[in-house]
């Protein structure tokens, strides 16, 4: 806005010096110098400037799009002037999609401030007719058959099933994850993976997905509406910006650990990711039951976790040939609601 102001104040400036000189020489110096006899011809009038012509085409187009972009920068200035973060950010990165990052990058880092680490790499295009995702995707198990692992022999190996519990019920429609570490502590690290969590009808799927550490998941647009997802946990904080349907970003999870997903446009989204070290880990179903069918017997430590939960449980287990069962208890005493925004303020 000042820089606005001071180019039309320069311009009026230059205007008025312009206008305030006089022309030297015959009758114009006689009238300065001293009485005037003759009065000097007084220059032609120069015509009323009107309106500006209109411009069609790519031209007038991109003219157009550029006064969109800067009245959404004085709005954005103005909401972040009011203390309305969250709404100048998307404001601003509004108009970042018409004017493209680069052109605002130098005044970009105070409607930032407070939000995750924004990711600027380019979107890639993806195909809008792909299947849906499951409610929730996770098994090191499932992966171990399609990169065909063997099993341990027939005569060695042990399951173990069971049902997840939530302050000692039973929690149909709640999610949660079971991993088995050997008690020895020694195990192969598992082989990063890349997978996908969508946002389809205004909703994340998978719900929750586990993963193993250095895992990539990518985040593609299947709606006719703008995301913008984000991520404020401490262990993989980070702000993918909006981008359209049939487009993507996405990020690779380099730490253990639990990740709620938002968007920062609908309050209604989210999801979790589950980063996982272990080398056996599964996923609930929607009755909270879960199973491992290729186990090798001893000694394991167990972790229990839920989407209700605020931290995972451990107990110490023993896998026997053959079939084992275990029902596991975790505390419900994650908030209830929507996820904050990404800058901390709160939701619905």
């Amino acid at each position: 806005m000042t820089q606005r102001f001071s180019v039309a104040l320069a311009v009026l400036a230059a205007t008025a010096c312009s206008g305030s000189q006089k022309k030297t020489g015959g009758a114009a110096d006689e009238c300065f110098y001293g009485d005037c006899r003759k009065k000097p011809t007084p220059a032609p009038a120069e015509p009323a400037a009107g309106p500006a012509p209109k411009v069609n085409g790519p031209v007038g187009e991109k003219a157009q799009a550029l006064r969109e972009a800067a009245d959404l920068l004085e709005k954005a200035e103005a909401a972040r002037a009011s203390g309305n973060r969250n709404l100048a950010d998307q404001l601003f990165s509004t108009a970042e999609l018409i004017t493209g990052p680069d052109a605002l990058a130098a005044v970009a880092a105070p409607f930032r401030e407070g939000a995750p680490p924004r990711i600027t790499t380019p979107t890639q295009k993806v195909d809008t007719s792909a299947p849906r995702q499951p409610r929730v995707a996770g098994s090191s198990e499932a992966e171990d058959e399609a990169d065909k692992v063997p099993a341990p022999p027939k005569a060695e190996v042990g399951s173990l099933a069971g049902t997840l519990k939530i302050d000692g019920k039973a929690a149909p429609g709640t999610y949660g994850l079971i991993t088995l570490e050997p008690a020895s502590g020694k195990w192969k690290p598992r082989t990063p993976k890349h997978v996908v969590i969508e946002q389809r009808n205004r909703e994340f799927l998978p719900k929750l997905v586990a993963v193993s550490v250095g895992s990539t998941i990518a985040f593609p647009n299947f709606d006719p509406t703008f995301h913008n997802v984000f991520s404020t946990s401490p262990l993989a904080p980070f702000d993918l910006g909006l981008y359209k349907m049939g487009e993507q970003r996405e990020y690779t999870f380099a730490k253990e650990g639990f990740v709620r997903l938002g968007c920062n446009l609908h309050a209604n989204m989210q999801a979790f990711i589950a980063v996982v070290a272990a080398p056996a880990y599964v996923v609930t179903d929607d009755e909270g039951k879960f199973a491992f069918k290729r186990l090798a017997p001893g000694k394991y430590k167990l972790h229990a976790w839920s989407v209700r939960s605020t931290q995972p449980i451990t107990q110490d287990i023993t896998i026997r040939p053959g079939k084992n069962t275990l029902d596991v208890g975790v505390s419900g005493d994650a908030p209830a609601g929507p996820a904050p925004d990404k800058f901390g303020g709160k939701r619905g």
